[in-house]
């Protein structure tokens, strides 16, 4: 009984994990001021998996927009997606 109300309570936060395309708009348009996320679209590989691929466009979603104009945090996220990217290309 204890797992059913696990799996319940669990179920109801799946739909705060995912990010919505405002969201990924939102951070895309941050990140078109940072010359490392021009050289990732000037890629026609590259531009192909911000535009269409599914889990690219979920990690873009999930960077915190507030931190995006911070080097310390903009580093972080030119790795996780160069990592992503690399993963799906």
């Amino acid at each position: 009984m204890g797992i059913i109300l696990d799996l319940l309570n669990f179920a109801a936060y799946i739909p705060f994990l995912r990010v919505d395309e405002q969201e990924i708009g939102r951070n895309i348009q941050q990140l078109k001021r940072h010359q490392w996320f021009q050289d990732f679209l000037n890629d026609e590989q590259y531009r192909k998996l911000i535009i269409h691929n599914k889990d690219v466009r979920q990690t873009i979603g999930k960077f915190k927009t507030s931190k995006l104009s911070k080097d310390a945090y903009n580093s972080k996220c030119q790795k996780k997606l160069s990592k992503v990217l690399l993963k799906v290309a």
